[in-house]
This record gives C-alpha cells, structure tokens and sequence, in this order.
C-alpha cells in the first residue's frame, strides 16, 4: 500500500501558489498543474521548482492526469473557478479522492485562531477591510485573508514556519470557496447583503442561500445586515445572531441591536458609541457595512473610543467608489468592483448630483428591474460598451428609458468621448459602475479599473 502524501494543486494562480508552498513546507509531495502559461504563471513556476516542486503548465485538468497517482493522492486542491460539477472533480471524489479548497488546506493548520468569516453579495471586501483596519490600529494583528487578495495559506506558511502570532483571521469568502469549504468554523460570521449572482455557476437562488447560510450556520456568533431584504425576510429561519440597521424605523420593530439615531450617533442597543461624522465612505450601504464592522469589533472587546480611532485613518478602496479626478466642478468616479446590477444602483443612491453613467462588460443573471428604475429616476446619460451593451440598451428601453444612449465596443474609445461629452454638457459626476462582471475584455475588475483611471488621467493632461 502506497502512502497518501501526494498532493495536486490546480490552477497556479496567487492561491494555488501559496497552497503549494505551504504543503511543500509541511514535508507534503506536491504536483501543480495548470492549464495556462502567462508569464505569472512562468513566474510561479520557477519559484515553486527552486523549492522542489513539479508544476506543470498547458495541461488540462483531467481525470487522465491522475489516474498513475490515485494510491498516493491524499487531496486534491482547485482553485476556486473550478465547479464541484466539474467531471473531473465527480470522478475523483467517485474514486474516494478528498477533493478540497485553499480555504479548506489553511483552515486545518489555522483553526487554532480566531476567525472572522465575511460573505455576501456585496460589501463584503470593504467590511474585510474596515475591520481589519480597526484592529490594527489598535495593535491587534488581524490580516485581511481569502477572497480580498492574500490567500489564507500565504498566512498558514508564515504562522507554520515563521511563528507568525496572529490575533483575528479576517477571511473574506466567497461563494465559490464556501461551497468546497464546509469545514470552516468561524468565531464570528458576518453576513453583509444577498441578491441574486453567479446563478451560472450556482443554478438556483436557494442554493446560493444555503451556502452562504452554511458559514453563517457555523460560526459560534452571528452578525447580519437587517437593511437587507432578503436577510430581514428570513430572519426566521435563519441561526440567532445580532443585526445591524442604518434606518431607525427598522429599530423600533426591536430585532436589531445596532443602529444610527436622528442625531447621527451609532447606538449599541441603550448606549451611543460614536457619531457618524468620523466616517469618510458615502452610501448607506457603507453605513451598513460600518455598522457590520463595528457589531464586531465590540464583538472582540474593544471599545468605542478605540473603534473611533480606527476610523480616523480609513480611506475608501480601490475601484470602490474612488474619486479620482475632481477639477473645474467635475468628479470623476471608478467603481470598477461594482460587478452587478444591485452594486450600481447602491452606488448612484449615494451621489446627489447629476450622473453620467458608463456600464458595461459580461452581463451576470440577476434581476435587472431596480437598475433599470433607478436609471430612469437620477440618470439623463447612459454611455455602454463592451459584449453586454446591447442588452443592456434593450433593459433600458424597454424599462421605459427615453433620454441619451450611447454604446462603444471598447472602453478606451467609450472615455475619450465621454469626458468630450461632460465638459459639453457641464455635468457633475461620471461614475464608471459597469453592473457587469469584466470578463469580456479584462481578467478582473482590477485590471478593467486601473485602465478607467489611466484613461482618465490620459484624457485630463490633453
């Protein structure tokens, strides 16, 4: 009988370089293979074979690969893109192979710390890392992990092999590493919002909900977003936990613990911690996600005033709402990570002024009607581009849009004219929240943002 201390790693992203990394330091066999040959992946490739690693580039993922190794595979690891319905995932597990998830590969050498496990539709990055941000300001090391950038085996290696001391995991997770990861336990989870996405991936909106409800489900204490209506809706059948509300009216039905006054102070059920007015993000649903964020922080023992001095230093994200050109009575917004239809129209809820709004990209399942609605309530001029805009043009119209559309097939060719437009016209904002995902021209929504803003900075030096 062979021993079972062979591992596989697929796809040779910045997760899968990581999760091999750390079973090559706990003395496991690894094999990575990956089906692509970027020069990342170049990169990855030669850092992993100066350890001792085999990593294999061009190589699809199939059953075929693994048939010589199936005695001596303990798991095999995917990346989080690969769907459990994938046939070579089915004929593993057929085989009684442990199919699993980076998540899962830290979660065993990390279940020791304490966790924060973040999910949701939307908002769930910037609660990551708001508080993140609040506890290391007041010396607590608490990395930002999982779905946010820095994938929690690169934390596992360290706290392994370099005796890093770790204070609160803050994990944000996704609905893809969920679903392979039913074995992560958090302290506390939190649950920002829910609306229907990734349905291509999940199917049906019931099963989107049960797997973010099984973190929820997990963790020892709860936090959820009362303003949210699906969550408020199910707030029967859903675990005990504490909830969160930016609307005082919503207090007064008394589910909720946390909540802002008339005066603008945060409230912690019969005490006020601290006024509004410290917070620098826009939109109720940033409110909501301070709020979130707050729930547990005071969850973990720290005080108002500490929270407060967090906040001082806390500055928007990236592509989140990121002013970045404001000259000449003009602002200019990159909302890059708005990927669906619900984050756009959180995102024109929160600015007053006259919008001219560019979407545009792979357009996701999801429900387009209150998009749609809002567009025709605070918009006059809607600039499209990319493989959805003519979909998107037939929602407008057919929603009832009658005023300014104008469609281009690239985003760079779509800025020139649209900056040309807005000086013409004396408009206020130009908000870049594409309600799509950036699949169709971009590998992510950080790529398709950092193009918006060079763009932008292009247009504004001629």
């Amino acid at each position: 009988m062979k021993i079972k201390n062979l591992n596989f790693v697929i796809g040779l992203g910045i997760s899968g370089f990581w999760a091999a990394k750390y079973l090559n330091s706990i003395k496991k066999r690894v094999i990575v293979v990956e089906s692509n040959n970027s020069k990342d992946h170049f990169l990855y490739k030669r850092k992993l074979e100066e350890l001792g690693i085999q990593v294999y580039l061009n190589k699809s993922f199939d059953f075929r690969e693994f048939a010589n190794h199936i005695e001596e595979i303990e798991y095999v690891i995917i990346s989080p893109g690969i769907s459990l319905e994938h046939k070579t995932v089915i004929e593993l597990q057929r085989r009684g192979i442990k199919v699993i998830g980076e998540a899962n590969l830290g979660w065993v050498n990390l279940r020791s710390v304490n966790w924060v496990g973040i999910t949701g539709t939307n908002g769930k990055t910037t609660v990551t890392h708001l508080l993140s941000h609040i506890l290391r300001k007041n010396n607590l090391n608490a990395p930002a992990a999982g779905n946010i950038g820095n994938p929690i085996c690169e934390y596992a290696y360290y706290y392994q092999n370099k005796n890093l001391k770790i204070d609160w995991l803050i994990a944000e997770l996704s609905s893809y590493q969920i679903e392979i990861a039913k074995i992560i336990k958090p302290k506390i989870g939190i649950w920002t919002t829910f609306t229907p996405d990734h349905l291509e991936r999940h199917r049906t909106i019931e099963n989107y909900f049960n797997i973010k409800n099984n973190l929820l489900k997990n963790s020892e204490y709860r936090i959820y977003n009362y303003d949210d209506k699906a969550l408020r809706e199910s707030i029967n059948i859903l675990a005990k936990g504490i909830w969160i509300t930016s609307n005082l009216k919503d207090q007064k039905d008394k589910e909720c613990d946390y909540w802002i006054d008339n005066d603008g102070f945060i409230n912690e059920r019969e005490e006020k911690l601290f006024h509004l007015g410290i917070f620098k993000l826009r939109g109720d649903h940033n409110v909501q996600n301070l709020l979130l964020a707050t729930a547990a922080a005071r969850k973990m023992g720290l005080s108002s005033k500490q929270i407060k001095n967090g906040l001082k230093s806390y500055e928007q994200l990236p592509h989140r709402l990121e002013t970045i050109f404001k000259k000449n009575n003009i602002e200019i917004i990159n909302d890059s990570k708005a990927t669906n239809f619900d984050s756009t129209v959180a995102s024109i809820n929160s600015i007053e002024n006259s919008i001219i709004l560019i979407s545009g990209g792979r357009i996701k399942d999801g429900d387009y009607k209150l998009w749609v609605k809002i567009i025709i309530e605070k918009i006059d001029d809607v600039f499209l581009y990319g493989e959805g805009s003519e979909l998107l043009k037939h929602y407008l119209q057919e929603g009832g849009f009658r005023k300014n559309i104008f469609i281009f097939n690239l985003l760079k060719d779509l800025v020139k004219e649209v900056v040309k437009y807005a000086k013409k016209h004396n408009k206020e904002v130009i908000l870049f929240s594409p309600s799509c995902s950036s699949f169709d021209q971009f590998k992510n929504y950080e790529e398709r943002g950092n193009l918006f803003k060079k763009l932008i900075s292009k247009s504004y030096l001629n």
